[in-house]
């Protein structure tokens, strides 16, 4: 008896190292499900689009969008954690994926639960202020809120948005101290912005970029890594002087923890020829995004968790909580 189980044990592994190959080259053999955590028409399903079409004929199957809404993100990820990992699903994350979790428990963890494919690209934000402004420059703003602590506010559309921790990222780089004015999402918080009822606040360039050019606000830096496509003549945080203090607002595909070697080389390979085209690259662009230089999967996963390390850091350091 134990004679015949093993001999069938090995013939049941023979069969499978030898069947491995061909499965991993068969792939895929149905369509690919890209979760967006985001509703439709926002900076993450237009990202998906812009780069979805060329993924599916990349791969020779159809990539579909499915929307995972709630939970600042969550209930995608989570969606995402209990996929099988197999190649066949994958999710766009944003810098809400690592930081949420540090805010509010999950079931699952934000980096070791995945698996990163590419960082697709990042989106610019610009530091502003209302165009009657005494402030006219980022040193200015430092040396204000550094002379009187808490006298100068900001607009924080939500607890571990990215126009949040990009603030507490600049106070803490700069030793200085801001009074955080609450809002629910960015568009009412504009318009105290506008009026001057808000001192600053950090928004997305896209949205900046109209009431800038009508005179309605003042922008003080891009945030970021690079400028803006928007405002192209806007310098960065680290161009004038402020070190330390720029962050993207990156978006990483992911997919569950554990792939198949020879899936995870496939998916690799069409990733990276498709954020290798123009065409790809102007598209990302004309969503507001920079697109990204390739990465394998090996810095992808890097880069998610040299972030949530970061954004962990800055979370306990600054006891930065959940909102409620």
């Amino acid at each position: 008896m134990t004679h015949f189980l093993g001999r069938r044990a090995l013939l049941g592994a023979t069969a499978t190292l030898l069947a491995s190959p061909a499965l991993a080259q068969a792939f895929p053999q149905r369509p690919i499900r890209f979760i967006s955590p985001f509703p439709a028409g926002g900076i993450i399903d237009l990202v998906i689009r812009a780069v979805s079409e060329d993924l599916a004929s990349e791969l020779g199957q159809p990539v579909v969008v499915d929307v995972r809404t709630g939970a600042g993100g969550m209930i995608a990820a989570q969606n995402l954690a209990q996929a099988p990992a197999d190649g066949y699903s994958w999710l766009l994350a944003s810098l809400g994926h690592v930081v949420a979790p540090l805010l509010t428990p999950q079931p699952f963890h934000p980096v070791d639960a995945f698996q990163g494919l590419a960082k697709v690209s990042h989106a610019v934000s610009v530091l502003t202020v209302p165009a009657n402004s005494p402030l006219t420059s980022v040193a200015q703003l430092v040396a204000a809120a550094r002379a009187e602590p808490g006298k100068l506010n900001y607009l924080r559309p939500g607890h571990g948005t990215f126009a949040h921790m990009a603030v507490e990222v600049l106070q803490r780089a700069q030793d200085m101290r801001l009074t955080a004015v609450d809002y629910r999402g960015l568009p009412p918080g504009v318009v105290d912005l506008i009026a001057g009822r808000i001192d600053l606040a950090v928004l997305p360039a896209g949205l900046a970029a109209p009431h800038l050019r009508e005179g309605r606000l003042r922008a003080l830096s891009a945030v970021g890594t690079t400028r803006a496509l928007e405002l192209p003549d806007l310098p960065t945080l680290g161009e004038q002087g402020i070190r330390g203090a720029d962050v993207d607002s990156w978006y990483i595909a992911i997919a569950p923890r554990g792939l198949p070697e020879q899936v995870l080389t496939r998916v690799s390979a069409a990733w990276r020829n498709v954020l290798s085209r123009p065409t790809v690259q102007e598209k990302l662009r004309g969503v507001g995004t920079v697109p990204a230089a390739p990465m394998s999967p090996a810095e992808t996963q890097a880069l998610l968790a040299h972030e949530y390390a970061n954004y962990a850091t800055l979370v306990r350091e600054a006891n930065i909580r959940a909102e409620g």
